[in-house]
């Protein structure tokens, strides 16, 4: 693999970090660490599977954009202050990975839209024990979840290559009640190279 960075905002000399997930603590661990110059940084190496990494950068907490690091070149926008929505692009998980995340900020703000309208509303609804608008909030918001969870089955449904359905389908155990039915059904129409990961 060979990702090639280029970010504004940052002076030549700051550190750049690769990172994965330690599988017995859960915790990033730096695999790889390359300077920025002249704006730009790249890394490479050897990748056998698709891995979620996360790249972040010096002097700079809690702000970085994750990528999966797989065969081919991968390519990163990085602007210092949105660093988050990093632009990546250039191998397939990577581009469907884009994909989500541009679903995801729009959702987000929606989201977020809905509450800021809405929750002096509730809290009035609160104090006058007005449960039919409470109920009416709450259906909203019920809906606003159902959505996403309507948007990540379908992904699997039509990505079976993707490593975001696998993602997709690990988070279903994360439910409070886990349709296991469900979860198998996603799981074996996967691609059987993407199961093998």
């Amino acid at each position: 693999y060979k990702i090639s960075g280029e970010i504004n905002g940052l002076a030549d000399g700051t550190k750049v970090f690769l990172e994965k997930q330690d599988e017995q603590t859960g915790m990033p661990v730096s695999v790889d660490t390359v300077t920025i110059e002249k704006g730009k940084f790249v890394f490479e190496g050897e990748a056998k599977e698709p891995v979620i990494h996360g790249i972040r950068f010096e002097n700079i907490p809690n702000a970085g954009f994750a990528l999966f690091v797989e065969k081919g070149n991968i390519s990163a926008k990085v602007n210092k202050d949105s660093i988050g929505l990093a632009k990546i692009a250039g191998t397939y998980n990577n581009d469907e990975l884009s994909k989500y995340i541009k679903f995801n900020t729009d959702f987000e703000k929606k989201f977020l839209d809905f509450r800021k309208k809405n929750m002096p509303i509730y809290q009035e609804a609160e104090k006058k024990k007005d449960t039919v608008t409470m109920n009416k909030l709450n259906k909203e918001l019920v809906a606003f979840q159902n959505e996403r969870v309507s948007y990540n089955e379908k992904y699997i449904e039509s990505n079976p290559k993707s490593m975001l359905s696998l993602i997709f389908v690990q988070g279903m155990f994360g439910s409070q009640t886990p349709d296991l039915v469900k979860i198998k059904k996603f799981f074996d129409n996967l691609d059987s190279e993407l199961k093998e990961t």
